[in-house]
């Protein structure tokens, strides 16, 4: 919905607030201000922002400049995609996605740039913005422009980005080159507006799995809890139906994930016995098969819990190891975010 020209002239005052706030004194009366009022007018505007009091600074109040940086960045991100829904039509979502990364980026590198000291020569940008950031434009990277000129090079830079000084202006400089890029924008106009689409017709994510019912379990309770509906096969009614006719009937989900967990041994057959590796289930390979052909790679996240050989013919398929501290949650979720299903980050914790 596009905003009047009077609320763009309040957004464009606070940015200039958050921007002037140099000392700690007030910066905590304005953060709690800001925080009310858009909390309930951007979607996720919360998220990233601390949910409880900070311990005040010593002789003075607690120091909210940093978050300020944050909230000025956050307008400047939702001004940014107002215009861009005025001027831009449906089937450049792909551009406007490059776009916002540029935008966020050049937040990043002011909110999070770390000035050489120490004795290093170099200055460096680092923190969690610019971490999720880097994620999110790896995901991209690898569901959207596989066979672009710059997928190489996006990926070269984002391996070694954290020893890296100048990964920061190599990105910025490869997502430039990606937005002026007009051809391929042409060429695939129809793919985030296709993972668009997907994600309203359903809140129902599948969850294949082998014989190890705590990964199971957990992943369901995980997806409940975020608010989607988790799909379990055996739990579903057979009806009358063959295996792989209520298989297809249950298939029509927003998202799938695959469950790589230590069920079964294997080998070459001119191996040695003593080279049997943990594989999982044969219907898990199938079925994640399956899902990559009906829903693409982008809708699809598989999982690896313990050491777990996967197929070596499903190369290019991003495995996310399923740790004990549960990281793997917040992968998850920032999978789900890139593929365009709605998602609070917070339910995922």
């Amino acid at each position: 919905m596009p905003i009047s020209p009077l609320f763009k002239i309040q957004v464009e005052q606070d940015i200039g607030r958050c921007e002037s706030q140099k000392v700690v004194n007030g910066s905590e009366s304005l953060y709690i201000e800001l925080g009310n009022r858009y909390k309930t007018l951007i979607e996720n505007f919360m998220q990233n922002l601390p949910a409880f009091r900070k311990a005040p600074a010593y002789a003075c109040g607690p120091d909210y400049r940093p978050e300020l940086q944050l909230i000025a960045s956050k307008l400047r991100t939702y001004l940014f995609a107002q215009e861009r829904e005025k001027t831009e039509m449906p089937d450049n979502l792909l551009k406007i996605k490059v776009d916002e990364f540029i935008q966020r980026g050049i937040d990043i590198g002011r909110i999070e740039f770390r000035p050489a000291s120490g004795g290093f020569p170099f200055s460096t940008i680092s923190g969690p913005l610019y971490d999720a950031w880097m994620g999110e434009i790896n995901i991209f990277n690898e569901r959207y422009l596989r066979e672009h000129p710059l997928h190489d090079s996006i990926a070269t830079t984002y391996s070694r980005y954290r020893k890296n000084p100048s990964s920061h202006n190599e990105v910025m400089g490869y997502l430039r080159a990606l937005s002026a890029d007009t051809d391929f924008f042409v060429a695939n106009s129809n793919q985030l507006q296709n993972s668009t689409e997907r994600s309203i017709m359903s809140n129902k994510v599948f969850i294949v799995h082998g014989h190890d019912d705590t990964a199971k379990l957990e992943m369901a309770r995980t997806l409940e809890k975020a608010g989607f509906e988790a799909i379990i096969l055996h739990e579903q009614p057979d009806a009358g139906r063959t295996i792989i006719e209520k298989f297809e009937s249950y298939s029509d989900v927003s998202f799938a994930v695959i469950l790589y967990t230590e069920c079964d041994l294997g080998r070459a057959k001119e191996m040695s016995v003593d080279s049997e590796k943990y594989r999982a289930r044969q219907n898990v390979v199938f079925e994640h098969g399956f899902f990559l052909g009906k829903l693409g790679r982008d809708h699809v996240c598989a999982l690896v819990k313990g050491d777990v050989e996967t197929p070596g013919d499903l190369s290019g398929v991003i495995y996310v190891p399923m740790d004990k501290a549960g990281a793997w949650k917040m992968s998850l979720a920032t999978n789900m975010k890139a593929a365009g299903l709605p998602i609070d980050m917070n339910k995922f914790i």
